[in-house]
This record gives C-alpha cells, structure tokens and sequence, in this order.
C-alpha cells in the first residue's frame, strides 16, 4: 500500500539571512530523506490559500511516513509556522 501526503505549510516572516539559511537546510533535507519516503512535488504556492506551499510525498508504508514526520518536523519547526496535512491511500 502506497500512501500520498500533501502537506500544506507557511512560513514564518525570516530575515535575508534567515531565508537563506533555510534554503540551504531545505537542499540538505531533499537529500536526507529515509528510505521508503520520496518527495514527488515541492509547490511554491497554494493559489487561492492563505498557505506558503505545499508539498507532495509519497511512502511505502505509514510507520515509514510516521518515522518521517517527527524527524521532518523537527527540521523544519524554526521557520515554518504552521502545517496542515492530508493523508491517502495512492490507488494502483
């Protein structure tokens, strides 16, 4: 059973700095991901939302994507604000 996440998300306000920081971790984390988790789609906007972005992963199993989660969250807790989460299950 493969899953699809979609995880909508918005930045907090970072300074020049700060932003670049954060784009430097973002290459390192693309790189980093665990096995069983990949990431399809990193969308800039969320047209007709108040959301930053949104990304789109997929994971061969939940523990797989639960694993991920915390270590993502983790990650990106000091300039990413807020996140919202859908869950499927991918139909072969």
């Amino acid at each position: 059973m493969v899953y699809t996440i979609i995880v909508f998300y918005r930045f907090k306000e970072l300074t020049a700095s700060q932003e670049e920081k954060a784009r430097q971790e973002w290459n390192e984390i693309k790189g980093q991901l665990p096995e069983g988790v990949s990431l399809i789609s990193n969308n800039s906007h969320a047209f007709g939302t108040n959301w930053s972005g949104f990304l789109i992963l997929e994971a061969n199993d939940f523990e797989s994507y639960v694993k991920f989660w915390k270590w993502f969250k983790d990650k990106i807790r000091w300039y990413v604000a807020e996140t919202q989460t859908i869950i499927g299950i991918k139909r072969e």
